[in-house]
């Protein structure tokens, strides 16, 4: 790798910590009583490889599908210096059903699943609709 290509990377990384700091203390006021109802308690996310420009895939365990899924669909739950500590969201359709990634999904539903990914392994994020987020079901008509 060039010195370019170097300093690129370190700018890259820089900036998708500096995003993910606000999302996470956005998220963090969230659970104040002023801010209750009004900021997002969890800003889905989706963050990309440096290697390969395509979004991070991580595997979990949803016990509402009794079995894995793959998502790249993120909650952040801790944030270092070097590494970010991630819930992954569960993605499915407007009936409830998993959905497999990449297509944005109809709900997002967090999960136990974690993972921790290193900051020099992504270049970009884009963050989702938190609306998203636990919303509602629609089966045959009927909210579920």
């Amino acid at each position: 790798m060039n010195e370019e290509q170097n300093k690129m990377k370190a700018d890259c990384v820089c900036d998708v910590y500096s995003i993910l700091k606000t999302i996470y203390e956005t998220q963090s006021k969230a659970n104040l009583s002023i801010f209750k109802g009004v900021l997002p308690e969890t800003i889905p996310f989706i963050l990309y490889s440096i290697e390969t420009m395509n979004p991070c895939i991580a595997s979990g365990i949803a016990p509402s599908l009794q079995s894995s899924f793959s998502t790249s669909f993120f909650r952040i739950e801790k944030l270092t210096n070097s590494s970010v500590y991630l819930m992954l969201l569960l993605p499915s359709d407007v009936e409830g059903n998993y959905k497999e990634p990449p297509s944005i999904p109809y709900r997002l539903k967090k999960t136990n699943s974690k993972v921790i990914i290193s900051l020099k392994n992504i270049c970009g994020i884009q963050c989702i609709n938190p609306k998203l987020v636990n919303r509602q079901v629609i089966i045959s008509g009927k909210e579920k």
